[in-house]
């Protein structure tokens, strides 16, 4: 079984270079062109609020250190 440490290198021309980029965008056209799945309006809602959340301070992610 050849794995990427033993396989013989692989030399693409020009021509099939241009035809793999090709193929693959056109599956990130196809891809991306879908119309997105409905959210559920819970998670819509919290979307929403994101703006306004984002000037208001984050909490601290390291617990304050307590001295005895």
């Amino acid at each position: 079984m050849a794995t990427r440490l033993n396989a013989p290198d692989v030399h693409l021309d020009h021509l099939h270079c241009e035809a793999i980029r090709q193929g693959i965008g056109e599956r990130l056209r196809d891809a991306l062109s879908r119309e997105p799945p409905d959210m559920p309006q819970r998670l819509r809602a919290l979307i929403a609020r994101l703006p306004e959340l984002d000037g208001e301070a984050a909490p601290s992610l390291v617990p304050e250190f307590e001295s005895h």
